[in-house]
Protein backbone atom coordinates (compact mmCIF):
# COMPACT_ATOMS: atom_id res chain seq x y z
CA UNK A 1 0.00 0.00 0.00
CA UNK A 2 0.99 3.64 -0.50
CA UNK A 3 1.82 6.09 2.26
CA UNK A 4 2.38 9.81 1.67
CA UNK A 5 4.86 11.50 4.01
CA UNK A 6 6.16 15.03 4.28
CA UNK A 7 9.90 15.41 4.65
CA UNK A 8 10.83 17.23 7.86
CA UNK A 9 12.33 20.66 7.38
CA UNK A 10 16.10 20.63 6.81
CA UNK A 11 16.12 16.81 6.38
CA UNK A 12 17.49 15.76 2.98
CA UNK A 13 16.01 12.75 1.20
CA UNK A 14 19.48 11.13 1.13
CA UNK A 15 19.41 10.96 4.92
CA UNK A 16 16.06 9.12 4.87
CA UNK A 17 17.47 6.63 2.33
CA UNK A 18 20.55 5.87 4.43
CA UNK A 19 18.54 5.33 7.61
CA UNK A 20 16.11 2.98 5.89
CA UNK A 21 18.93 0.94 4.29
CA UNK A 22 20.62 0.55 7.66
CA UNK A 23 17.48 -0.28 9.65
CA UNK A 24 15.96 -2.73 7.16
CA UNK A 25 19.24 -4.60 6.67
CA UNK A 26 18.73 -6.06 10.18
CA UNK A 27 15.15 -7.19 9.52
CA UNK A 28 15.26 -9.73 6.70
CA UNK A 29 17.67 -10.46 3.87
CA UNK A 30 14.73 -10.72 1.47
CA UNK A 31 13.73 -7.08 2.11
CA UNK A 32 15.06 -4.65 -0.48
CA UNK A 33 14.50 -1.00 -1.35
CA UNK A 34 14.00 0.69 -4.68
CA UNK A 35 14.45 4.48 -4.90
CA UNK A 36 12.93 6.93 -7.35
CA UNK A 37 14.30 10.49 -7.47
CA UNK A 38 12.87 12.74 -10.16
CA UNK A 39 13.28 16.51 -9.52
CA UNK A 40 9.85 17.13 -11.07
CA UNK A 41 8.09 14.52 -8.87
CA UNK A 42 7.95 13.63 -5.17
CA UNK A 43 10.73 11.22 -4.13
CA UNK A 44 9.67 7.58 -3.61
CA UNK A 45 10.94 4.52 -1.76
CA UNK A 46 9.44 1.14 -2.72
CA UNK A 47 9.81 -1.66 -0.16
CA UNK A 48 9.97 -5.16 -1.64
CA UNK A 49 9.97 -8.57 0.04
CA UNK A 50 11.47 -10.80 -2.58
CA UNK A 51 9.72 -9.74 -5.76
CA UNK A 52 6.60 -8.56 -3.93
CA UNK A 53 6.04 -4.78 -3.56
CA UNK A 54 4.68 -4.28 -0.04
CA UNK A 55 5.00 -0.53 0.57
CA UNK A 56 5.18 2.56 -1.62
CA UNK A 57 6.47 5.52 0.44
CA UNK A 58 5.99 8.91 -1.19
CA UNK A 59 7.99 11.77 0.30
CA UNK A 60 6.79 15.31 -0.37
CA UNK A 61 8.96 18.37 0.23
CA UNK A 62 8.09 20.47 3.28
CA UNK A 63 5.86 23.45 2.64
CA UNK A 64 7.85 26.65 2.59
CA UNK A 65 5.83 29.59 3.76
CA UNK A 66 7.00 32.94 2.46
CA UNK A 67 6.09 35.65 4.95
CA UNK A 68 3.81 38.28 3.46
CA UNK A 69 5.44 41.62 2.97
CA UNK A 70 3.88 44.08 5.35
CA UNK A 71 2.58 47.10 3.45
CA UNK A 72 2.34 50.35 5.36
CA UNK A 73 0.23 53.40 4.55
CA UNK A 74 0.71 54.60 0.99
CA UNK A 75 -0.21 57.83 -0.79
CA UNK A 76 -0.15 58.90 -4.41
CA UNK A 77 0.33 62.58 -5.20
CA UNK A 78 -0.82 63.68 -8.64
CA UNK A 79 0.16 67.06 -10.06
CA UNK A 80 -2.40 68.23 -12.62
CA UNK A 81 -2.12 70.97 -15.27
CA UNK A 82 1.38 69.97 -16.35
CA UNK A 83 2.78 71.39 -19.59
CA UNK A 84 2.32 75.16 -19.83
CA UNK A 85 5.19 76.06 -17.47
CA UNK A 86 8.49 74.35 -18.23
CA UNK A 87 10.25 75.84 -15.21
CA UNK A 88 7.66 74.64 -12.68
CA UNK A 89 7.35 71.28 -14.41
CA UNK A 90 11.09 70.71 -14.06
CA UNK A 91 11.00 71.69 -10.38
CA UNK A 92 8.44 68.93 -9.84
CA UNK A 93 10.23 66.45 -12.08
CA UNK A 94 13.38 66.91 -9.97
CA UNK A 95 11.68 66.38 -6.60
CA UNK A 96 12.96 63.25 -4.84
CA UNK A 97 9.64 61.41 -4.74
CA UNK A 98 7.68 59.23 -7.19
CA UNK A 99 5.03 61.84 -7.99
CA UNK A 100 2.53 61.18 -10.77
CA UNK A 101 2.45 64.01 -13.31
CA UNK A 102 -0.68 64.69 -15.36
CA UNK A 103 -0.03 66.52 -18.64
CA UNK A 104 -2.45 68.49 -20.80
CA UNK A 105 -2.76 67.01 -24.31
CA UNK A 106 -2.87 70.47 -25.90
CA UNK A 107 0.35 71.99 -24.50
CA UNK A 108 3.27 72.14 -26.93
CA UNK A 109 5.64 71.39 -24.02
CA UNK A 110 3.84 68.27 -22.81
CA UNK A 111 5.57 65.66 -24.95
CA UNK A 112 9.14 66.76 -24.16
CA UNK A 113 8.44 67.35 -20.46
CA UNK A 114 6.68 63.99 -20.16
CA UNK A 115 9.79 62.29 -21.55
CA UNK A 116 11.98 64.15 -19.05
CA UNK A 117 9.64 63.03 -16.26
CA UNK A 118 9.88 59.41 -17.34
CA UNK A 119 13.68 59.58 -17.39
CA UNK A 120 13.56 60.82 -13.78
CA UNK A 121 11.36 57.89 -12.73
CA UNK A 122 8.09 59.76 -12.56
CA UNK A 123 4.81 58.24 -13.72
CA UNK A 124 3.00 60.12 -16.48
CA UNK A 125 -0.75 60.31 -17.12
CA UNK A 126 -2.98 62.45 -19.37
CA UNK A 127 -5.07 65.32 -17.97
CA UNK A 128 -8.15 64.97 -20.18
CA UNK A 129 -10.05 68.30 -20.54
CA UNK A 130 -13.83 68.00 -20.29
CA UNK A 131 -16.82 70.30 -20.28
CA UNK A 132 -17.61 71.85 -16.88
CA UNK A 133 -20.79 73.41 -15.61
CA UNK A 134 -20.64 77.06 -16.63
CA UNK A 135 -19.20 76.33 -20.08
CA UNK A 136 -18.42 78.32 -22.27
CA UNK A 137 -17.85 80.98 -19.60
CA UNK A 138 -15.53 78.47 -17.92
CA UNK A 139 -13.23 77.12 -20.62
CA UNK A 140 -11.51 73.70 -20.17
CA UNK A 141 -9.12 74.45 -23.02
CA UNK A 142 -8.17 72.97 -26.36
CA UNK A 143 -9.09 69.34 -27.01
CA UNK A 144 -11.95 69.31 -24.49
CA UNK A 145 -14.64 66.63 -24.58
CA UNK A 146 -17.88 68.56 -25.05
CA UNK A 147 -21.53 67.68 -24.55
CA UNK A 148 -22.34 69.02 -28.03
CA UNK A 149 -20.10 66.42 -29.72
CA UNK A 150 -21.55 63.41 -31.50
CA UNK A 151 -20.40 59.95 -30.40
CA UNK A 152 -18.08 59.77 -33.40
CA UNK A 153 -16.59 63.19 -32.62
CA UNK A 154 -16.02 62.14 -29.01
CA UNK A 155 -14.23 58.95 -30.01
CA UNK A 156 -12.04 60.91 -32.41
CA UNK A 157 -11.17 63.64 -29.88
CA UNK A 158 -10.35 61.12 -27.14
CA UNK A 159 -8.03 59.19 -29.47
CA UNK A 160 -6.37 62.38 -30.65
CA UNK A 161 -5.73 63.44 -27.04
CA UNK A 162 -4.40 60.03 -26.01
CA UNK A 163 -2.03 59.95 -28.99
CA UNK A 164 -0.28 63.18 -27.91
CA UNK A 165 1.67 61.38 -25.14
CA UNK A 166 2.15 57.68 -26.01
CA UNK A 167 3.89 56.86 -22.69
CA UNK A 168 0.91 57.50 -20.37
CA UNK A 169 -0.23 54.88 -17.86
CA UNK A 170 -3.69 56.36 -17.32
CA UNK A 171 -6.00 59.35 -17.46
CA UNK A 172 -7.70 61.74 -15.06
CA UNK A 173 -10.22 64.46 -15.81
CA UNK A 174 -9.56 68.19 -16.07
CA UNK A 175 -12.74 70.03 -15.02
CA UNK A 176 -15.61 67.95 -16.44
CA UNK A 177 -18.24 68.64 -13.78
CA UNK A 178 -20.94 68.41 -16.48
CA UNK A 179 -19.37 65.75 -18.69
CA UNK A 180 -18.60 63.35 -15.82
CA UNK A 181 -22.26 63.21 -14.80
CA UNK A 182 -23.35 61.84 -18.19
CA UNK A 183 -23.22 58.05 -18.18
CA UNK A 184 -23.38 57.61 -21.96
CA UNK A 185 -20.51 59.99 -22.66
CA UNK A 186 -18.37 58.68 -19.81
CA UNK A 187 -18.92 55.18 -21.20
CA UNK A 188 -17.47 56.29 -24.55
CA UNK A 189 -14.35 57.56 -22.75
CA UNK A 190 -14.00 54.30 -20.82
CA UNK A 191 -14.28 52.22 -24.02
CA UNK A 192 -11.23 54.03 -25.41
CA UNK A 193 -9.27 53.64 -22.16
CA UNK A 194 -10.08 49.94 -21.93
CA UNK A 195 -8.93 49.37 -25.52
CA UNK A 196 -5.52 50.81 -24.56
CA UNK A 197 -5.37 49.19 -21.11
CA UNK A 198 -5.17 52.56 -19.35
CA UNK A 199 -6.42 53.23 -15.81
CA UNK A 200 -8.77 56.06 -14.87
CA UNK A 201 -8.52 58.35 -11.87
CA UNK A 202 -11.76 60.17 -11.10
CA UNK A 203 -10.75 63.65 -9.94
CA UNK A 204 -14.25 64.07 -8.47
CA UNK A 205 -14.92 67.59 -9.75
CA UNK A 206 -18.61 66.88 -9.12
CA UNK A 207 -20.29 64.90 -6.34
CA UNK A 208 -22.51 63.28 -8.99
CA UNK A 209 -19.67 61.84 -11.08
CA UNK A 210 -20.24 58.41 -12.63
CA UNK A 211 -16.59 57.94 -13.63
CA UNK A 212 -15.38 55.64 -10.86
CA UNK A 213 -18.48 53.44 -10.98
CA UNK A 214 -18.47 53.15 -14.79
CA UNK A 215 -14.78 52.24 -14.88
CA UNK A 216 -15.30 49.51 -12.27
CA UNK A 217 -18.28 48.09 -14.16
CA UNK A 218 -16.17 47.84 -17.33
CA UNK A 219 -13.26 46.17 -15.53
CA UNK A 220 -10.93 49.18 -15.84
CA UNK A 221 -8.42 49.81 -13.07
CA UNK A 222 -9.63 52.89 -11.27
CA UNK A 223 -9.56 55.04 -8.16
CA UNK A 224 -10.78 58.41 -6.96
CA UNK A 225 -9.31 61.53 -5.47
CA UNK A 226 -9.45 61.87 -1.68
CA UNK A 227 -8.01 65.37 -1.16
CA UNK A 228 -7.41 68.45 -3.29
CA UNK A 229 -4.17 69.80 -1.85
CA UNK A 230 -4.21 73.39 -3.07
CA UNK A 231 -7.68 74.81 -3.57
CA UNK A 232 -6.12 77.90 -2.01
CA UNK A 233 -3.18 78.08 -4.38
CA UNK A 234 -1.06 80.56 -2.39
CA UNK A 235 -1.64 79.46 1.24
CA UNK A 236 1.29 77.22 2.14
CA UNK A 237 0.02 76.55 5.65
CA UNK A 238 -3.27 75.23 4.26
CA UNK A 239 -1.52 73.14 1.61
CA UNK A 240 0.71 71.53 4.26
CA UNK A 241 -2.37 70.91 6.39
CA UNK A 242 -4.06 69.18 3.42
CA UNK A 243 -0.98 67.00 2.85
CA UNK A 244 -1.15 66.01 6.52
CA UNK A 245 -4.85 65.19 6.10
CA UNK A 246 -3.93 62.96 3.14
CA UNK A 247 -1.42 61.14 5.35
CA UNK A 248 -4.05 60.61 8.08
CA UNK A 249 -6.46 59.08 5.56
CA UNK A 250 -3.69 56.71 4.44
CA UNK A 251 -2.98 55.71 8.05
CA UNK A 252 -6.66 54.90 8.59
CA UNK A 253 -7.50 53.41 5.19
CA UNK A 254 -4.12 52.05 4.06
CA UNK A 255 -3.96 54.37 1.05
CA UNK A 256 -4.99 57.83 -0.12
CA UNK A 257 -4.86 59.91 -3.31
CA UNK A 258 -4.19 63.64 -3.42
CA UNK A 259 -4.24 66.07 -6.33
CA UNK A 260 -2.23 69.29 -6.51
CA UNK A 261 -1.12 71.73 -9.18
CA UNK A 262 2.19 73.29 -10.25
CA UNK A 263 1.77 76.41 -8.10
CA UNK A 264 4.88 77.83 -6.39
CA UNK A 265 3.30 77.38 -2.94
CA UNK A 266 2.47 73.74 -3.72
CA UNK A 267 6.02 73.03 -4.88
CA UNK A 268 7.50 74.64 -1.76
CA UNK A 269 5.07 72.71 0.47
CA UNK A 270 5.93 69.40 -1.16
CA UNK A 271 9.66 70.06 -0.75
CA UNK A 272 9.05 70.64 2.94
CA UNK A 273 6.55 67.82 3.57
CA UNK A 274 7.95 64.91 1.55
CA UNK A 275 10.82 64.19 4.00
CA UNK A 276 8.38 64.46 6.93
CA UNK A 277 6.00 61.98 5.34
CA UNK A 278 8.83 59.48 4.89
CA UNK A 279 9.92 59.93 8.52
CA UNK A 280 6.42 59.05 9.74
CA UNK A 281 6.30 55.83 7.69
CA UNK A 282 4.15 57.13 4.84
CA UNK A 283 5.26 55.77 1.46
CA UNK A 284 4.69 57.88 -1.64
CA UNK A 285 3.97 55.60 -4.60
CA UNK A 286 3.10 55.99 -8.30
CA UNK A 287 -0.65 56.28 -8.81
CA UNK A 288 -0.80 53.00 -10.75
CA UNK A 289 0.06 51.11 -7.53
CA UNK A 290 -3.22 52.26 -5.94
CA UNK A 291 -5.47 51.58 -8.91
CA UNK A 292 -7.70 48.50 -8.59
Amino acid sequence: FSIELQLPKRTPFSQIKNHMRRDLSHVDRDVSLRFTEDPSQPSKIEVLVGDLLTHNLIFRLPEIRVPEKKVGPRIAIIIDDMGPSRRRARQLINLEAPLTLSFFPSSSNSGKLAQEALEKGKEVILHMPMEPKGFPGINPGKGALLMSMTDEELHRQIRENLDTIPSIKGVNNHMGSRFMENEHRVNILMQELKARELFFLDSRTTADTVGYRTAKELGIKTGQRDVFLDNNRSDEAEIRKNISELAEIAKNEGKAIGIGHPHPATIRSLRDMIPRLKETGIEIVPLSELMK
